[in-house]
């Protein structure tokens, strides 16, 4: 009878000790999902092959590799450009993609040290009816420039003499109208640039002329959150990482699959 008793106990003992490591080990795995942090990005839908509208592109790989070498977690929320700066700006958001560091935003927003990547944007004619300037400082008078809403083109832009702009909202609109002649030049960023004129088919028709600016660009952080210095930081920290180790460069000339 005494055999059976301590059969009995030990069989308990077992099943609690197995039960107390299953708890301890739920628990623990519990505190690693709650110690990574979870950031909510603005990411506009609309600047192949950087940020596209399924949510994807070379902005998206460099930002999420970047974060996730500090163990952030990214959720993204795609949306339009325009929409996705005034998001940032009164911090419903953490952040905003895709933001060139200029006068009109560098008061607006916190940056870190580390662009994403640098861009060229550049003016883009109709062959048919080309532009007689050799730099964006002789265009004739009356020269009409499509833009895109909200996007940002260097501090020259409003300097320029005899040019009248035209914003819209997206780059099929831009070369819509350069097609039609109803605008003379629109400038586009030439990685953007080319995705869109060779989705349309319109490689004959349109030509890229002079530079307009390079710009770096830069993942922007809403002023209206407390940790936006901290998450630049730690930005810049894994931006560093993959420079060093290569994988910045791998993204950067994996445009092909962001298509």
């Amino acid at each position: 009878m005494l055999g059976s008793h301590l059969a009995f106990l030990k069989a308990i003992l077992f099943a609690s000790s197995t039960l107390l490591s299953l708890c301890s080990y739920a628990h623990g795995d519990d505190a690693k999902q709650e110690s990574r942090q979870v950031i909510k990005l603005a990411a506009e839908d609309n600047w192949a092959p950087f940020a596209n509208a399924a949510g994807t592109g070379l902005s998206h790989s460099i930002i999420n590799s970047a974060f996730a070498r500090v163990g952030i977690e990214v959720k993204s929320i795609v949306v339009p450009y325009s929409r996705a700066v005034v998001m940032a700006t009164k911090g419903l958001v953490d952040g905003v993609f895709n933001l060139i560091k200029e006068k009109s935003t560098e008061n607006h927003f916190v940056f870190g040290e580390q662009p994403l990547f640098s861009a060229t944007a550049s003016f883009y004619q109709n062959t048919k009816m080309p532009v007689q300037a050799v730099d964006k400082w002789q265009l004739p008078p009356n020269t009409k420039v499509g833009i895109i809403q909200g996007y940002e083109y260097g501090d020259e832009l409003n300097l320029l003499p005899n040019v009248h702009i035209f914003k819209l909202a997206n780059h099929n609109q831009l070369i819509n109208l350069l097609l039609l002649d109803r605008i003379d030049l629109a400038i586009m960023y030439d990685l953007v640039a080319d995705h869109y004129i060779q989705r349309m088919g319109v490689a004959a028709a349109i030509e890229q002329t002079f530079t307009n600016h390079t710009g770096q660009v830069y993942l922007a952080f809403s002023k209206h959150n407390p940790q936006a210095e901290t998450l630049a930081k730690l930005l810049d920290t894994g931006l560093i990482s993959l420079q060093q180790d290569g994988s910045h460069q791998k993204i950067m000339t994996s445009i092909e699959s962001t298509n």
